[in-house]
């Protein structure tokens, strides 16, 4: 009995638990998400800060589905939705599309677990058809559509 309490005693520790390496992506991807908005809130896309050109408007001289997101955003993290939505009416949909996967990522940081975000088939078609349809409409030269474009 005693050889077995002397071998108990030479015996190494139990490991420590690993952290769990699958959250750290999540980590670094919050810190990044959360330091661009916090760019985004802070430097308006309209007067300064430094951000990408919109290719479609640099090469083709017209707004994509996309043009004015990034100053819609600045003025929905500001309070104002009115501008926001100026800039770009899709702007509550294109932001709920990004951030309903990206919430569903995160989960795990919150101790549950992951879940998948997939859409039927149709969705993205008829996102991409939407798409379109706003991308000819807001770039039509009709004084009476001006409010889609992104001003």
């Amino acid at each position: 009995m005693e050889a077995a309490s002397r071998a108990g005693a030479l015996a190494p520790p139990a490991a420590a638990a690993a952290p769990d390496t699958r959250l750290l992506p999540r980590v670094v991807g919050l810190v990044g998400l959360g330091s661009l908005v916090g760019y985004l809130w802070a430097l308006d896309p309209a007067k300064d800060g430094v951000w990408p050109p919109c290719p479609s408007r640099v090469l083709l001289g017209i707004d994509c589905p996309g043009c004015g997101g990034l100053r819609g955003t600045h003025d929905l993290l500001h309070g104002d939705v009115v501008g926001a939505l100026d800039h770009n009416i899709l702007l509550p949909f294109l932001l709920l599309m990004l951030a309903v996967p990206v919430v569903l990522w995160m989960l795990p940081l919150v101790g549950r677990p992951a879940r998948s975000f997939e859409p039927p088939l149709r969705a993205y078609w008829v996102a991409m058809g939407v798409a379109a349809v706003f991308t000819v409409v807001r770039n039509l030269p009709v004084p009476a559509l001006a409010f889609l474009g992104s001003a």
